[in-house]
């Protein structure tokens, strides 16, 4: 190892451990738990010292480490690092997120139990502790976390009292879930559950009576930092106007391939009508986890009969119902990645019931969500060869930096290429209708690109995007609404789906060009997979040398 290298992995794991202890529930998301029983300091003085230590860290990087004498893979680690580096400062030190999104912690709160749960990673006796002191914490954390708060836009201050009222309700189930496993510990157990539940009623009683009074300001962050993001943490050579112009551009185009789809099943309806028709087609409201599963099996089968990509060692799958506190923002399904540090890799494939306590329209409405055409692009896009398998080949990166790291470009990127992958390869065969719905998907993640960077930069209202997504994707009006506030609260997120397929298919279309007969879509994937979850720009940097390509 050159000293260069030395260095710079030195500075690398000081990273990944401070970082973890800066976040300890994104530690116990990762699957390192020396700080499970902790919540983070997000009081303004502890998002200084986060600021500090990460100005200081990226001072010493770029002194003490010259990239170009570093070999390509570690030179790929050093633009990783740097590009994390510089989101999180601009995060806290600039866009001033955490100032003005009282969801964040909120959310991180809901988090850390709700992780504490759901992974087997220790004993559940062991894991209670943790959970108790966590519900203990949470008022406290809360309550650290206000002075952050001076102007909140309307559309934020709304979703952040959203969330909140669920709060009682999470920590009642959670409390019911530990008495049923030791009912001899009831008051010790009562008592942190009322105190956490305490902490989200007097959150909620801030935001109502004090923040809602000044409440001001605009989620939109500039277009100037939009760029700022799009350059530095995605790494994307796209600027917010050019990235709202292709999701126009591929609006448009998707479009023309829906009325193409639409005449080829019947000249004489519209796509809108196919669709129509295949969303009143769908499971018993009892038998949508048994209707998953087979298809889930169908999938893998048929991606390992086909030679199409490596399938992971060692993972597991189980279906389980979303939990409770998600179900108001994940109406159908969603995936839940194993932790790259611990050692049972099981993925959690998540199932919203029908609420049965709902109207008849609006369990329809839910139903419809699980229809019998649009099952398979769920199953390719979560589970096979979508985000579970992704997630646990990058649970195996060769650094723990790469192993920690996400990006939405990659991460939501691979999952929308695989749906078109899966078509391209002959998978939609059991229903007519499935193309037709993966490309009606399509076009909502169109619709997601313009509203990012149009809802960011100012050149598209609140309004606006609502009804777009409802006249351009056919989302309900509630649905649209939903999509557009996640959009205000989560800058260049929703446009990572799109961006990360395009360059996808950017990268495959040049790697087999420049390999001819030589080019395997299954080395092609498992070079991608190998990567970990990077913004594809990086990817690209080292897939020649990985398949030998001069």
């Amino acid at each position: 190892m050159n000293e260069s290298v030395r260095v710079f992995t030195a500075l690398s794991e000081e990273f990944v451990e401070l970082f973890m202890k800066h976040h300890p529930v994104a530690a116990t998301g990762a699957g390192i738990h020396d700080y499970d029983h902790l919540m983070p300091d997000d009081s303004p003085e502890g998002l200084k010292e986060r600021a500090s230590w990460l100005r200081d860290l990226e001072q010493r990087l770029v002194a003490s480490v010259p990239w170009d004498e570093l070999p390509v893979e570690t030179r790929v680690d050093f633009a990783l690092l740097r590009s994390r580096i510089s989101a999180l400062r601009a995060d806290i030190e600039e866009i001033k997120i955490p100032q003005k999104t009282p969801a964040l912690f909120l959310r991180r709160s809901f988090l850390a139990i709700h992780l504490l749960l759901a992974r087997t990673f220790a004993p559940l006796d062991e894991r209670k502790e943790a959970v108790v002191a966590r519900l203990m914490a949470i008022p406290d954390y809360l309550d650290g976390a206000r002075p952050n708060l001076r102007e909140i836009p309307d559309v934020l201050l709304e979703d952040a009292l959203e969330i909140a009222a669920q709060g009682p309700g999470f920590v009642d189930e959670v409390v019911r879930t530990l008495l049923r496993h030791f009912p001899g510990e009831a008051e010790r157990l009562e008592h942190a559950g009322s105190r956490a539940r305490t902490g989200f009623l007097r959150f909620h009683d801030f935001l109502d009576r004090e923040m809602r009074a000044t409440s001001t300001g605009t989620f939109a962050i500039g277009e100037r930092w939009m760029n700022y993001k799009l350059e530095r943490e995605h790494l994307l050579p796209w600027t917010c106007a050019q990235i709202e112009q292709i999701g126009r551009d591929q609006l448009a185009f998707t479009h023309s391939l829906l009325e193409q789809e639409a005449n080829r099943l019947d000249p004489t309806r519209t796509w809108r009508e196919h669709y129509e028709e295949g969303r009143q087609r769908h499971p018993e409201a009892h038998w949508l986890s048994e209707a998953y599963l087979g298809e889930m099996e169908r999938a893998k089968a048929f991606i390992a009969d086909k030679k199409l990509m490596p399938l992971p060692l060692g993972e597991k799958l189980e279906i389980v119902d979303t939990p409770m506190f998600q179900r108001a923002t994940t109406p159908w399904t969603s995936y839940q990645s194993p932790a790259p540090f611990d050692t049972e890799q099981t993925g959690f494939f998540c199932v919203t019931p029908v609420d049965l306590r709902r109207s008849k329209e609006e369990q329809a409405l839910q139903l419809a969500g699980h229809c019998l055409p649009l099952l398979p692009v769920t199953v390719i896009h979560e589970v096979w060869p979508g985000h579970h398998l992704q997630r646990c080949f990058a649970n195996r990166a060769a650094t723990r930096l790469r192993r920690i790291t996400v990006s939405d470009l990659f991460l939501e990127g691979w999952a929308l290429y695989c749906e078109e992958f899966m078509f391209e390869q002959g998978f939609f065969r059991t229903d007519p209708l499935t193309r037709l719905f993966q490309l009606r998907h399509q076009l909502w993640r169109a619709c997601r690109m313009i509203l990012d960077a149009g809802l960011h930069s100012g050149r598209v209202t609140i309004d606006e995007g609502v009804q777009m997504l409802i006249d351009e994707a056919g989302l309900e009006p509630a649905a649209a609404r939903a999509e557009v506030r996640r959009a205000c609260t989560q800058p260049t997120h929703l446009l990572g789906g799109l961006a990360g397929k395009l360059q996808i298919l950017e990268l495959r279309d040049d790697v087999q060009a420049r390999m001819g007969a030589r080019f395997s879509i299954h080395d092609f994937h498992a070079a991608l997979l190998e990567a970990g979850t990077l913004p594809p720009a990086l990817v690209r940097e080292e897939i020649g040398v990985k398949l030998a390509i001069p």
